[in-house]
């Protein structure tokens, strides 16, 4: 780009293309590094995504899917081994006869808690290994990234609007 010309309409599309593959990349190696850490134990990611995203209440089968990447009938199977585990119960929808909402138990609430305190604290130990002006780098980032992380209303599958 010629530096005394001003950006143009394509210039600004070619930086965020750019910009999005560098994000994936990174998010792709975070992913890496957060299943590393299961090692041995209890559960694993996929379980404390499932978990962390009934934290607010009763979430339908059809958004654990869509949130998960994956089709009902793979979500049902994962609520189903976390349920036969206690960590999750089913509750018929109020709204909806023919639906379920999937809450946390008591007993789910304290593992995904010792869960997420034991990760937590291994991201710790890599982020203490930044420097000052990194971290700060860091921080001003997180807000910028957990704006991308929130999903639009326009986004949501139709099936979770209601």
């Amino acid at each position: 780009m010629d530096i005394f010309r001003a950006p143009t309409p394509d210039d600004h599309r070619a930086h965020v293309l750019a910009n999005a593959a560098r994000l994936r990349e990174v998010l792709r190696h975070g992913v890496y590094f957060l299943r590393r850490m299961e090692g041995t134990r209890e559960i694993t990611s996929q379980q404390i995504s499932l978990l962390a995203m009934l934290r607010g209440g009763g979430v339908r089968m059809t958004s654990i899917a869509a949130n998960l990447g994956v089709r009902t009938p793979t979500a049902t199977q994962s609520v189903d081994r976390l349920s036969k585990a206690g960590l999750v119960q089913r509750d018929p929808d109020p709204t909806d006869a023919r639906a379920v909402l999937v809450s946390l138990t008591p007993h789910g609430e304290e593992v995904l808690a010792r869960e997420d305190q034991h990760r937590n604290e291994r991201v710790a130990d890599v982020l203490g290994e930044l420097t000052l002006p990194e971290l700060e780098r860091l921080d001003a980032a997180l807000p910028v990234l957990a704006k991308l992380a929130r999903v639009r209303e326009e986004d949501a599958p139709a099936a979770d609007r209601s």
